[in-house]
């Protein structure tokens, strides 16, 4: 074998035409929203948006640890807490959070404070 025929494989595929691609439709927010709702999703409210212009984003220097914001509200919740449990045991706690509106956190809390009230008695 010369040096020439050692050489990295070149791919011809010759005359062939790529494929149009087809034009995406718009997509219809109301659609969507319709979709998600028959999927079981929540609608949460959205912020308004200022119409202000926006500021000008000064990026950290090197030495600066940029500060994360949250951007959900503080619940004081920080323990983790992780299980195993019966598939039935998780559905009955989910229908009850979703008929609650309640999260998995707040469930907890109020089968504690439930089972100290009967303890009590």
């Amino acid at each position: 074998m010369t040096a020439e025929e050692k050489g990295r494989a070149k791919l011809d595929f010759g005359d062939i035409d790529e494929p149009a691609t087809p034009a995406v439709p718009p997509i219809d927010p109301s659609a969507v929203r319709a979709a998600t709702q028959a999927a079981g999703f929540r609608d949460t409210p959205r912020p308004a948006r200022s119409q202000a212009a926006p500021a000008l984003v000064v990026p950290p220097s090197p030495t600066e640890r940029p500060l994360l914001r949250r951007t959900r509200r503080k619940t004081g919740r920080t323990e983790p807490f992780q299980t195993r449990i019966r598939a039935d045991t998780l559905q009955a706690i989910y229908d009850y959070v979703d008929e609650q509106d309640i999260t998995l956190a707040e469930f907890l809390e109020r089968a504690i404070l439930a089972l100290q009230g009967q303890r009590k008695k």
